[in-house]
């Protein structure tokens, strides 16, 4: 079992004397031990990272996982930061043409528009390409309006943290399954660009930002990774994008990833990222360790 622990705490509004932040301290060393149980009993690599107002615990962060379709979600950010630097809306219309679409890859846009070609908004790509995670939706985004080295140096621009790599578009990923490993992110980098599109409001303008904001929140792909213990609570705002691996040359499943942000009732968030790498079991499991760890996250910070 691939096991790399590291733990990284903020304590700077730890208040109230030593013995409160001793009480706070137990707690997030509890947490940490549990979520690390977890993860040493998983054939492969798993890494997550937890961010809060105040603390960061970080478990395997310094491997670089294949982000999938996470990068749908910086792909996003860059098309609509692209469209706005262009004076353009993202209602603005395009005019998609079947042949240029992969009928073999996910693509439920495909299914939803009959004949030879037909009419769509930039906005209902971004919306397919991340509440759907349409492979084709995205592969336009990224031939018509920014490249994915162009999507890299936006959000490197933006990312409290630029551990990570754009290069290559879902396309090319298809016709050679091992450049999945060149787009690659760290679960922390991925959690703090999830974090700052809803705690920020420096991204994009604001009917752009809360556009992007609500389609996450609509994702249907992934429901039994992450948002798993709060799938049933209504008043817990959950937002997220999964990413889905192909099966590497040893047979094992390349990647496995979700990153949500969780808004509980009291006002109180938490943004968190779980990457699985070179998996070898089936997916079905990978989603299983995310939620086991998702639930012992929701239940510490209630």
């Amino acid at each position: 079992m691939r096991s790399i622990l590291g733990v990284m705490m903020a304590t700077a509004i730890w208040t109230g004397g030593g013995l409160r932040a001793q009480k706070h301290a137990d707690i997030h060393s509890s947490l940490l031990e549990k979520v690390n149980e977890v993860v040493c009993r998983v054939p492969g690599t798993v890494g997550v990272a937890l961010v809060t107002e105040s603390d960061t615990l970080l478990v395997n962060n310094g491997v670089r996982y294949p982000m999938m379709s996470v990068f749908k979600l910086h792909e996003a950010l860059a098309v609509a930061d692209r469209m706005e630097r262009n004076g353009q809306s993202l209602d603005s219309i395009m005019e998609i043409r079947r042949v240029e679409l992969d009928s073999k890859t996910w693509s439920p846009m495909l299914r939803d528009f009959a004949g030879e070609s037909f009419n769509i908004s930039v906005g209902d790509l971004i919306r397919y390409a991340l509440i759907s995670s349409d492979n084709n939706a995205s592969n336009v985004l990224f031939q018509r309006i920014v490249t994915p080295l162009e999507t890299d140096r936006y959000i490197r621009s933006i990312a409290p943290d630029t551990t990570f790599s754009i290069r290559w578009s879902e396309e090319d990923m298809r016709n050679d399954h091992d450049l999945a490993y060149e787009n690659f992110s760290s679960p922390l980098a991925a959690g703090l660009l999830l974090r700052k599109l809803f705690n920020s409001e420096e991204l994009l303008n604001d009917s752009d930002r809360e556009f992007i904001r609500c389609a996450l929140t609509e994702v249907t792909t992934g429901h039994d990774r992450i948002g798993a213990p709060v799938r049933d609570k209504e008043d817990v705002l959950f937002a997220h994008k999964t990413g889905s691996g192909y099966r590497n040359s040893r047979g094992e499943l390349a990647a496995h990833n979700d990153i949500g942000y969780f808004r509980l009732p009291d006002g109180r968030d938490y943004t968190l990222a779980v990457m699985i790498r070179d998996f070898m079991d089936t997916d079905q499991k990978a989603s299983d360790i995310m939620s086991e760890i998702s639930t012992i996250v929701y239940e510490s910070m209630r």
